[in-house]
């Protein structure tokens, strides 16, 4: 009888002291907090999003456009730049000496087009004009000749044969003046308007030729399209370059003010009201709400762009992009440091889901 309700007391004291021990010994582990808070909704009439920080101008990316090895990058990260200045050039030592032989080629082209607008050359008239006066006397001495052989032969003096050698002579003399006055008319004339046309027209395909080279030399020069601050300098000097598809060596962004790409999901969207303002939070600090000013919406919904950044990847998730503008914090406020690509949770003030179930059910009838 002992054994029978000795030991089963003896397991329960047992279990009983365990238990006790247990409870005892216990520790309670301290609340533990996270080491950056998250962002809380300040209402319930909120649409949530995930934001972007980017340029005004957006990001412009700019490569070269034909390959080659660089020379310089006349810029670095940080810098602020101006439409139109060089940020980047590639080896163009040939191409320079070819728009050299071009230039050469326009002068020697524009110089005898020169040469037939300034004819007649004063130096030659006086030479023209003696050969006209000399043609002259030739004539009068041949006329005087050929009266004196016909008043002989009149008298029988002189042959026949005599009076035709005179009177030949005669019409060679005159000959000859007429030639020296054509000749000298068209000294004193100038060009001819066809060889001066012709002229034109080699200067006009030179200048031509010296546009293409000098074309091809821009070629080998990358400028700033528009101006803001280089953000990415992805080139060094010495390298080899071409021109692969999506591959830029120079980012370039207007920074002077920031913009922030916002994606609100596709679900949110009978809830979202374009213009609303919207508060912005950076990751790592919910404590500091920024102000946003609506700019405008892309009127697309497209998928999500996920972290992987696979083009083939599927995405049934989809999301439309709305664009802000970060405000300049009132006096005395702390300003948050933005850099381009920081991520930002935002909050856009919408009507509430049941305004929007209302709303939409009444327009499907």
């Amino acid at each position: 009888m002992i054994r029978q309700w000795l030991l089963p007391g003896l397991a329960v004291a047992a279990f009983a002291g365990l238990v006790w021990h247990l409870v005892r010994t216990r520790e309670v582990p301290e609340p533990r907090l996270p080491p950056v808070p998250p962002v809380r909704r300040v209402s319930l009439g909120i649409v949530a999003g995930s934001g972007v920080v980017e340029p005004r101008s957006e990001s412009v990316q700019l490569a070269a456009e034909v390959p080659g090895i660089v020379t310089v990058v006349a810029v670095r990260e940080g810098q602020k730049v101006d439409a139109g200045d060089v940020v980047l050039r590639l080896e163009d030592r040939w191409k320079l000496a070819e728009l050299a032989v071009r230039q050469a080629a326009l002068n020697a082209a524009e110089q005898d087009l020169a040469r037939l607008r300034g004819l007649p050359r004063p130096e030659d008239l006086p030479s023209s004009a003696a050969r006209v006066r000399r043609a002259e006397a030739a004539l009068e001495s041949q006329r005087d000749q050929l009266t004196r052989a016909e008043e002989l032969q009149r008298q029988g003096v002189v042959t026949d044969q005599e009076l035709v050698v005179r009177r030949k002579a005669f019409d060679t003399s005159k000959a000859e003046l007429e030639e020296a006055e054509a000749d000298d008319a068209r000294l004193r004339a100038g060009a001819w308007e066809r060889d001066e046309a012709i002229a034109a027209a080699a200067v006009q395909q030179a200048g031509a030729q010296v546009d293409l080279a000098q074309v091809e030399v821009d070629r080998l020069v990358v400028r700033a399209p528009c101006a803001g601050t280089i953000l990415r300098v992805d080139v060094r000097p010495g390298e080899f370059v071409g021109t692969p598809a999506g591959k830029p060596l120079i980012v370039l962004g207007d920074t002077a003010e920031l913009h922030v790409r916002v994606s609100i999901d596709e679900h949110d969207l009978p809830r979202f009201v374009a213009g609303a303002p919207a508060t912005g939070f950076v990751r790592g600090d919910a404590e500091h709400p920024m102000g946003l000013e609506f700019v405008r919406v892309v009127p697309t919904v497209e998928p999500k762009r996920n972290l992987t950044g696979d083009s083939a990847e599927r995405v049934d998730t989809r999301v439309l992009q709305v664009l802000y503008r970060v405000l300049t914090p009132a006096a005395g406020a702390t300003a948050m440091p933005l850099f381009v690509g920081q991520q930002l949770d935002v909050q856009i003030e919408a009507r509430p889901r049941a305004v929007a179930e209302d709303a939409a059910a009444v327009s499907g009838t």
